[in-house]
């Protein structure tokens, strides 16, 4: 498996991971207590600004929680970053990426990050000093990421509303909810002469959506209950990859959807930074 600087790690027995932040309230929570289930140490290249390798290794620390309020990163939305400290032995991980490792319900959440003193300096032995299967720990997530990475999520949301209102019901193909350029696809075809208009409604719809400072809900249904949530309006969303299972439902400006990510409680969240 591959998942941090094209480096390739032996992939380990599979223990489920409970994510906080799937429901309403835990979508909120940037902190927790977990358990440590496992946790390895790889060296991985060092990688300089210009993306060089250097001759030196870094080692790079792979914690498995049982639990965990980081969202890793998925459905068109990077990962969380933050710190996992163990106080009984003075240490902490740097979280810099969070991933998920199997398949589409199966899989295993791997944090990610360097290993430091509470004081903030690199710990170079690994072999004496490192986290331990069974050990408490605190994990805390960054908030200032947390809620930009909110609000851009919801934006996308908020413009799959505006679509709606401007009698567009096109499924959508495709969210892309990172920082460096967010943008929403859909499957269909607006003629050319239409679409600096169509353009025009969206800003007008989506200011609207922002304005009337409609809640966000997030629920876990079942596979048929979503199935008559998501595609009352028109049948956009194929809900077939979760066979039987729960589906964690968001509705933002009153558009339901399937989606894993975290998102504000308001559409007028976005307001302050001019979404």
């Amino acid at each position: 498996v591959q998942l941090y600087n094209n480096m390739s790690i032996e992939e380990p027995s599979r223990s489920k991971t409970e994510l906080i932040h799937l429901t309403y309230e835990g979508n909120f929570q940037l902190e927790c207590t977990a358990t440590i289930l496992k946790c390895q140490t790889v060296e991985s290249p060092t990688i300089t600004k210009e993306e060089e390798i250097n001759e030196g290794k870094d080692h790079v620390v792979m914690v498995y929680l049982d639990r965990t309020t980081m969202h890793p990163q998925g459905g068109g939305q990077p990962s969380d970053i933050g710190v996992i400290v163990d106080e009984s032995q003075g240490i902490l991980l740097k979280v810099d990426k969070v991933g998920k490792i199997g398949g589409f319900s199966d899989f295993e959440v791997v944090h990610i990050g360097r290993l430091m003193n509470v004081s903030g300096n690199d710990i170079v032995d690994h072999d004496i000093v490192s986290f331990s299967p069974g050990s408490a720990v605190s994990v805390s997530v960054d908030a200032d990421r947390r809620r930009l990475l909110s609000e851009c999520h919801t934006a996308g949301h908020v413009v799959d509303s505006a679509m709606f209102r401007c009698g567009q019901v096109l499924p959508p193909s495709k969210g892309y909810h990172f920082l460096d350029g967010p943008y929403v696809e859909y499957r269909g075809v607006i003629p050319p002469n239409e679409r600096v208009e169509l353009l025009q409604k969206l800003k007008v719809a989506f200011k609207e959506l922002v304005d009337e400072n409609i809640e966000t809900s997030i629920e876990t249904l079942d596979a048929g209950e979503a199935e008559n949530v998501c595609n009352r309006l028109a049948q956009n969303f194929d809900l077939s990859c979760y066979g039987d299972g729960d589906v964690r439902v968001v509705n933002v400006g009153g558009w339901p959807c399937p989606c894993g990510g975290t998102h504000v409680a308001s559409t007028a969240d976005l307001k302050e930074r001019n979404w």
